[in-house]
């Protein structure tokens, strides 16, 4: 290796190229490690403190436990019913603020409990607490779709609000013509 060539003026956009990318990259190196936090892919693609983090939150779901404390009546239509695995929260939203209330009314008898609001029909509602006669609940899970268990109940809309001569096909409330939400009577 010819050091003299190397060396030689002629070569010194080459030497500062050299040391630009050098300095770049411990430059690089440096602000990436002040900036990724020292437990960052411990424990896979994230921050491991995130982990507790996430489990010292209070949970935005309500247990059924909380719910049947006062439902009673829900509890022992739903027992044998095939609904019994579904969540309160399914259907009826988070309920937090509702419980709350419950909970206050239990201490002071005077403080009213706001009654449930009837669903707008869209699943992200911010509702508190709401009924759901509608059918887009129901069709939410037994809508016959590609790929879903043949042992589990889904129907084909159509077909089945004509062969149970349902009144008014289109109606939000169509599957309450024969069904209950707790207890649907299969």
């Amino acid at each position: 290796m010819n050091w003299r060539l190397i060396f030689s003026r002629h070569t010194r956009h080459l030497r500062i190229l050299a040391f630009l990318v050098i300095a770049g990259g411990a430059g690089a190196m440096f602000v990436r490690s002040q900036m990724v936090p020292t437990d960052y892919g411990q424990r896979g693609p994230y921050r491991t403190s995130a982990l507790a983090e996430i489990a010292s939150q209070p949970s935005v779901l309500q247990s059924d436990t909380t719910c049947l404390k006062c439902h009673t009546d829900v509890e022992e239509e739903r027992s044998e019913s095939p609904h019994a695995a579904v969540r309160c929260f399914h259907c009826h939203g988070n309920g937090r603020q509702h419980i709350a209330d419950a909970e206050k009314a239990a201490e002071f008898p005077e403080h009213q409990i706001p009654e449930a609001k009837e669903w707008d029909g869209y699943f992200r509602a911010h509702t508190d607490l709401f009924i759901t006669h509608n059918r887009a609940t129901c069709l939410s899970c037994h809508t016959s779709v590609v790929g879903m268990p043949e042992a589990f109940r889904s129907i084909n809309v159509a077909e089945h609000l004509e062969e149970q001569g349902a009144e008014d096909i289109a109606g939000g409330n169509v599957c309450f013509e024969c069904h209950e939400g707790h207890s649907p009577g299969l």
